[in-house]
């Protein structure tokens, strides 16, 4: 299989235009045309049904898209591997959720580097599902999760906790004040979530919805509101008054897992990379610094 094939057709799929496509992988629009057309004479059906202005996936185009990425992934590992020099035998293939790389992870990679100098590391921020399917596709050696999946394939492992706690920008405010400061919520996972619609009987229209505590911490430094973040993350805003916490709410201390598959890959030992995780402190190193008020 010509992996240029794959590329070209999975930049048809994201942008839906052959002439962006083109131009986003250097090419002329009828070599994209052309390359497309290669692909459906190899799976044999059509990938794509074009219309004025309309390009759609048909549904063997959405099926082959899975498919298409995992390839492409499995021969970029290939290469890493092929390619890594004598004094680097081995890799790592680590992935995460985006809260908790940009809350924990980060600051872990530089401590595995120095404590595994012969490893080389490829990282990967995605969601739990696509993290799940990188694991059981041999394209990540180890996904740190909040939920981890219940799978024959998969193992997992408690790696640490952390403890989310609610906070706000205005100080001795109650819990009934929060709709009105405004609320952020951080998707902080399934069992999270479930504890969160008990706590909150009267449903609260967040002002914000994200994934990422640093993007929910920025946004309440600078235009006020209440979130649920890490207490390891919001310490240094709660010492200085910055932030405040609602002490009507109890912290809720939630898991965090290395996930990896039953078999051991065969291009590294997993075990003492899931001990020294396990043994890092999950903290973060940097925090950010709150805008002056221009008045």
């Amino acid at each position: 299989m010509d992996i240029g094939l794959l590329r070209t057709f999975l930049e048809v799929s994201r942008t839906r235009h052959f002439g962006k496509a083109a131009q986003n992988l250097y090419l002329t629009q009828s070599a994209v045309s052309f390359r497309v057309r290669q692909l459906e004479e190899r799976v044999g059906v059509p990938l794509f049904t074009r219309q004025r202005n309309n390009i759609m996936l048909t549904p063997a185009g959405e099926r082959l898209i899975p498919h298409a990425e995992n390839i492409i992934a499995a021969w970029q590992i290939a290469l890493q591997d092929v390619g890594l020099p004598e004094q680097q035998a081995m890799y790592l293939s680590l992935g995460g959720l985006s809260n908790l790389w940009g809350t924990f992870l980060q600051s872990a990679i530089p401590k595995l580097s120095e404590a595994f100098p012969g490893v080389s590391i490829r990282t990967e921020i995605s969601s739990q599902l696509e993290l799940t399917r990188s694991l059981i596709s041999g394209r990540l050696d180890v996904a740190v999760v909040l939920d981890p999946p219940n799978m024959a394939e998969l193992s997992s492992a408690q790696i640490g906790m952390i403890e989310l706690v609610l906070v706000c920008h205005q100080a001795d405010a109650g819990f009934s004040a929060v709709s009105d400061m405004g609320y952020v919520f951080v998707d902080w996972g399934t069992a999270f979530n479930l504890k969160h619609a008990k706590l909150f009987k009267k449903a609260v229209a967040p002002i914000l919805h994200t994934e990422q505590s640093q993007i929910a911490l920025e946004f309440i430094l600078t235009n006020g509101g209440a979130a649920f973040l890490p207490k390891a993350l919001v310490s240094p805003y709660l010492e200085e008054g910055s932030l405040f916490l609602i002490d009507e709410i109890d912290p809720m201390p939630h898991a965090v897992y290395a996930v990896f598959g039953r078999q051991q890959p065969s291009h590294m030992n997993i075990e003492p990379i899931i001990e020294m995780l396990r043994n890092l402190e999950l903290r973060p190193e940097a925090s950010l610094q709150p805008l002056e008020n221009d008045d």
